[in-house]
């Protein structure tokens, strides 16, 4: 179980100012943005490093012009959002869909960015990728349409399979939709893990059942313990396959799915626009244009799986 402490946060002082309008931006002196997650900034630093460094780029400092609030906890609550509205931010940016939600119950005013949405419109949250219409635009990893990619990717390695296990965070809404993956003719057991007790349990229960491979959906909670996940796979010689190439990164077989980094420098740039005045009821979702595929070769040598050499080919980056 985690700590108690998951549900604190960092605070960088500012000053609040009016925001939105475009005469407000423009006689601002200091921006305030809230971040609302289930990891704190520090669990995933290339992220964050990422967005801060996009924001830098664009002429924002911490310190000197912005200021960042944070607060995160294993499933984002609304309390939670609740202290950053009462901060003032001009804008919120919410990772992954938990986040989203929490942010959206407290506020219907101030823009929120949100990071890695499996599918926002059957969420709720927006009416069109296009024009969202309300106070919510940001990025969609797609990760409901890669679903079935995802395991074809998997047969690939291994046509034989007759049942493949998923692997899901049940307090993520975001793990339904992703299901929406065919089953291609093979089984299909999902395993549930929001922790690490159910983490453990899961790898266990997969080895008394010899299980043979394991396909975990996007979520946070899978990429801050992928070291664990990928050490747990590789005693039960499991295949795994993620749509977060840090999941490989760490000792996982194969990803494919787009870049968390890029989409953390996108929401960045919708921070940027926003501030600058521009709605986000105007700004389009965006969704990726480029696909990672990453396979970990000593991961498969590891485990005595060979990688069919039309893959390799295919890689986009092969791990040795």
């Amino acid at each position: 179980m985690r700590s108690s402490n998951e549900t604190a946060g960092i605070h960088v002082d500012g000053r609040l100012c009016c925001k939105h309008s475009p005469a407000a931006v423009a006689l601002k002196s200091t921006f305030r943005i809230g971040y609302l997650a289930s990891l704190a900034p520090e669990a995933m630093p290339l992220f964050f490093r990422a967005f801060r460094q996009e924001l830098e780029a664009r002429g924002y400092k911490e310190g000197q012009n912005l200021a960042i609030d944070c607060r995160w906890g294993a499933s984002p609550s609304p309390a939670l959002a609740a202290e950053l509205v009462g901060l003032g931010p001009d804008v919120i940016v919410a990772w992954a869909t938990p986040a989203v939600i929490a942010a959206r119950g407290v506020t219907s005013t101030i823009p929120i960015v949100m990071v890695g949405i499996t599918d926002p419109i059957a969420a709720g949250f927006i009416t069109n990728l296009s024009r969202p219409g309300g106070n919510i635009t940001g990025t969609t990893n797609l990760a409901r349409d890669l679903g079935g990619k995802t395991l074809e990717l998997l047969i690939e390695i291994a046509p034989t399979l007759k049942s493949i296990n998923i692997l899901r965070n049940p307090h993520n809404p975001a793990a339904t939709l992703q299901f929406a993956a065919r089953a291609l003719n093979r089984e299909i057991v999902v395993i549930d893990a929001s922790y690490d007790a159910e983490l453990e349990e899961a790898f266990a229960r997969m080895r008394r059942e010899a299980a043979k491979a394991v396909v975990a959906f996007a979520d946070p909670y899978f990429i801050e313990r992928s070291s664990r996940i990928a050490d747990l796979a590789r005693e039960a010689r499991l295949l795994t396959v993620f749509s977060r190439r840090e999941n490989v990164d760490a000792g996982g077989l194969l990803a494919y799915g787009p870049s968390l980094r890029a989409e953390f420098r996108a929401t960045a740039i919708y921070v940027d626009k926003i501030l600058k005045g521009a709605s986000p009821a105007d700004l389009p979702v965006e969704r990726p244009s480029t696909f990672e595929l990453i396979i970990n070769a000593g991961t498969a040598k590891a485990i005595g799986v060979a990688i069919p050499p039309t893959l390799l080919a295919r890689a986009d980056e092969v791990i040795d």
